[in-house]
C-alpha cells in the first residue's frame, strides 16, 4: 500500500452531522428552558436532568477538541479504548477532514511513504467504520460531559443504546479489516473521481463510501481486481442515482417521519384565540353584556345614583366607544364560526365538530388521571383503559380543529373581546357601582341587574367557573403543541399532576397552566357541566378522527355565487343596521 496516497479528504456528512449536532443542541435548550418559563419556573425530574446534561454540553463548546456529534463521539471513543480490542487510532476532524495522529511524529516533521500509507489506511478505516454505523442504522448513545478542568465530550455508557452499539462497531470493524487493501484503494478511486483541478479537499460522503465497499465485498471483487476503476465509477453512478431509477431489489424500504412535516396543520394562535370566545360566550350567558348596556341606558336616563366620578366616565366612555365594539349578533356569529354553538346566522359558518371534540378531550384527560389512582380503580364500575396515546390523539384532533377555525379575522375578534371584557370587569368592580346595588362584586352587580331589568339571572358560579376552565384548557394546547407532535413524549406528566409545582407571584393558571392545571380545569368542567360518569367514560373512548383540513379551502366562486342566490351565503352574513332581540338565554332570536 506504499504507492497509495490519498490527498486530503472532506467527508461531507461529518461535517454536515456536527454542524446539526449544535443546531439540535441549542434547539432542545431553548425548548426546555421555554417549557421552564411557562411552568412556573419548573421542571419535572426528568427534563430538569436533560437540561442539566444540555448545558454542560453547552459549556464545553468553549474547549476545542471537543465534539458533538453522537456518531462522531461514539466512533472516535470506540478507536481510542484499548478494550475494544482494535488496532487504537487517535483523530479528530476539522470541517470534515479527519487528522490522524500518528505515533512519535515531530510537529512539521515529513512523513515518510510508510507513514503516508499507514495514515491513509487509518483514515479509511475510520470513514469506513463511521459509513457502516450510519448505513447499518446501529443505535447511538447520547453524549454527556466527562471532567472538570478540561471538560470532554463521552458517549454516556449507562444508556440503553451504549452495548448495541459496541456490537455494532465491532461487527464494522471486523468487516473492513478483512478487506483493508480494498478499501483504501476504493476510497482513492473516489477521490480522483470528484476531484476537480486545483480542488486539495475533494468531497467524499462516509455513507456512499460504505454503500460502494459493501457492494464490491459481496460482489467478490478484490483491490487487485484490473477493472476496479470501471466498477467503482459504476457503483457510484448507481448509489449517487436517484430511487426511481435503481432496480426494484436495490430499494431501501424506509419511510418518512408524516408528524414531522405537519407543522402547519396545528397553529398555536389559532388554539389560543379559542380561549377569549369561550370566555366571552359565558359572559354571554352570564348576560354580561346586556348588562354593561342595560347600564349605560340607565344612567342615561339619570337612573344610576351615581356622582361625578371614576365610574360615571367610565359609562360615558363605554357609551362614545358602542360604534366600534361588535354587536350582539356579531359576537353570535363568531361563536357559531369557533365554538359551533347555535347562535349563528342561517347559512352562515358553523364549527359544528368542536362540541364533541371538546368533550373527548376533556373526559380523556379525566379518565386518565382517573385510572392512575388505584383506589378509583378498584371502584370504578366501568374499568375502561385509557392510555397516554389515547389523550394525545383526542387533544390533536382537537387542536386540528381548533387550529382550522381560527384563521381570518377569528383572532382580531378574539383581541377585541379581550379588550371589551377587560373594560366590563372594570367598570363593574368600580366600589361606587356596586354600592349603588348593594353588591360585594361583580358578579352581585351583575345578577342584580338581570334580574331586575333581563329577565332572571343565571347561575354565576357555573359560568365563570366555566369562562376560566376554558382559557386555561385552550392555553394548555397552545403552550404545549410539541407534545402533539412529538410521537413518544407523554402528553401529561401525572407525577407533576400528582406533586404540583409551586405557582410564583404574577403568575395565573389561566396564563401559565401547568398539567396540574390542565387536570383541575377538566375536572371542574365536567363537574359543572354535570356529566355522569358514564358518560365520561363513553367519550373518552378512541374515534375515528373527523374528516377535517388542515388549512381552510377555498370555494369555487361559481359555487359561492349558486349558494349567495339561494340565501345560503357562506359568509358571516353581519348586517350592521340589524339589532338582535334577546330570547333571555344568551341567543340571538330572529
Amino acid at each position: 500500500m506504499a504507492d497509495i496516497l490519498i490527498p486530503n479528504v472532506k467527508f461531507v456528512d461529518i461535517a454536515a452531522r456536527e454542524t446539526e449536532a449544535l443546531q439540535r443542541l441549542k434547539y432542545d435548550i431553548d425548548k426546555l428552558n421555554a417549557r421552564k418559563k411557562r411552568n412556573g419556573n419548573i421542571l419535572g425530574p426528568l427534563d430538569t436532568a436533560e437540561l442539566e446534561r444540555l448545558e454542560k454540553l453547552d459549556k464545553a463548546r468553549a474547549t476545542k477538541g471537543n465534539y458533538f456529534d453522537p456518531l462522531f463521539v461514539a466512533t472516535r471513543t470506540a478507536f481510542s479504548s484499548p478494550e475494544t480490542g482494535v488496532v487504537p487510532i487517535d483523530f479528530h476532524q476539522e470541517g470534515g477532514l479527519i487528522k490522524i495522529a500518528m505515533p512519535n511524529q515531530t510537529t512539521g516533521a515529513t512523513l515518510s511513504k510508510k507513514e503516508e500509507a499507514q495514515k491513509d489506511a487509518a483514515i479509511a478505516r475510520v470513514a469506513l467504520v463511521m459509513g457502516l454505523l450510519a448505513n447499518h442504522g446501529t443505535p447511538v448513545p447520547p453524549i454527556r460531559v466527562r471532567g472538570t478542568n478540561p471538560v470532554a465530550t463521552t458517549p454516556d455508557t449507562t444508556h440503553q443504546n451504549f452495548g448495541p452499539f459496541v456490537e455494532g462497531f465491532f461487527r464494522a470493524a471486523g468487516r473492513v479489516a478483512g478487506h483493508m487493501d480494498l478499501a483504501v484503494r476504493v476510497l482513492k478511486l473516489m477521490v480522483e473521481a470528484v476531484k476537480i483541478a486545483g480542488d486539495d479537499e475533494p468531497a467524499v460522503s462516509t455513507t456512499e463510501f460504505a454503500s460502494i465497499f459493501e457492494k464490491l465485498v459481496v460482489a467478490g471483487v478484490s483491490a487487485s481486481d484490473p477493472n476496479l476503476k470501471r466498477k467503482v465509477d459504476d457503483q457510484m453512478d448507481r448509489v449517487q442515482s436517484a430511487d426511481e431509477e435503481k432496480p426494484l431489489h436495490e430499494f431501501t424500504l424506509t419511510l418518512p417521519d408524516l408528524e414531522s412535516t405537519t407543522d402547519y396543520e396545528v397553529v398555536e394562535e389559532n388554539i389560543r384565540l379559542m380561549g377569549p370566545m369561550i370566555f366571552a360566550s359565558m359572559f354571554e350567558e352570564l348576560k354580561a353584556f346586556q348588562v354593561v348596556d342595560r347600564l349605560v341606558e340607565m344612567s342615561q336616563r339619570g337612573e344610576l345614583p351615581l356622582i361625578k366620578g371614576p365610574a360615571g366616565t367610565k359609562l360615558y366612555q363605554y357609551w362614545r366607544e358602542a360604534p366600534n365594539r361588535m354587536s350582539e349578533v356579531e359576537r353570535q356569529t363568531f361563536y357559531a364560526m369557533t365554538l359551533g354553538l347555535p347562535t349563528g346566522q342561517p347559512g352562515g359558518s358553523s364549527n359544528g365538530e368542536f362540541q364533541e371534540l371538546w368533550l373527548r378531550f376533556v373526559s380523556s384527560v379525566s379518565s386518565l388521571v382517573r385510572e392512575n389512582r388505584v383506589d378509583q380503580i378498584l371502584r370504578s364500575a366501568l374499568p375502561v383503559s385509557i392510555n397516554q396515546q389515547q389523550v394525545k390523539k383526542a387533544a390533536r384532533d382537537l387542536a386540528a380543529n381548533m387550529s382550522l377555525h381560527g384563521y381570518g379575522m377569528a383572532f382580531y375578534a378574539a383581541a377585541d373581546l379581550t379588550k371589551q371584557i377587560n373594560e366590563m370587569i372594570d367598570l363593574l368592580s368600580d366600589a361606587e357601582l356596586r354600592s349603588a346595588f348593594g353588591a360585594r362584586d361583580i358578579w352581585g352587580v351583575i345578577d342584580q341587574v338581570a334580574q331586575l331589568e333581563l329577565g332572571g339571572a343565571r347561575n354565576s358560579s357555573k359560568y365563570r367557573t366555566l369562562a376560566s376552565c376554558g382559557a386555561i384548557i385552550t392555553n394548555w394546547l397552545a403552550d404545549n403543541t410539541d407534545r402533539l407532535r412529538d410521537p413518544t413524549m407523554p402528553i401529561i406528566d401525572i407525577k407533576e399532576v400528582e406533586n404540583p409545582p409551586r405557582r410564583f407571584s404574577g403568575q395565573s393558571a389561566t396564563s401559565n397552566p401547568t398539567d396540574y392545571d390542565l387536570v383541575n380545569a377538566c375536572e371542574l368542567w365536567l363537574a359543572d357541566s354535570a356529566m355522569a360518569d358514564e358518560r365520561i367514560e363513553q367519550m373518552a373512548q378512541p374515534r375515528e378522527s373527523p374528516q377535517q383540513p388542515s388549512r381552510p379551502i377555498q370555494i369555487p366562486s361559481i359555487a359561492r355565487d349558486l349558494l349567495e342566490g339561494t340565501g345560503l351565503g357562506l359568509g358571516m352574513g353581519i348586517d350592521p343596521a340589524r339589532r338582535p332581540m334577546s330570547n333571555g338565554h344568551g341567543y340571538a332570536a330572529y
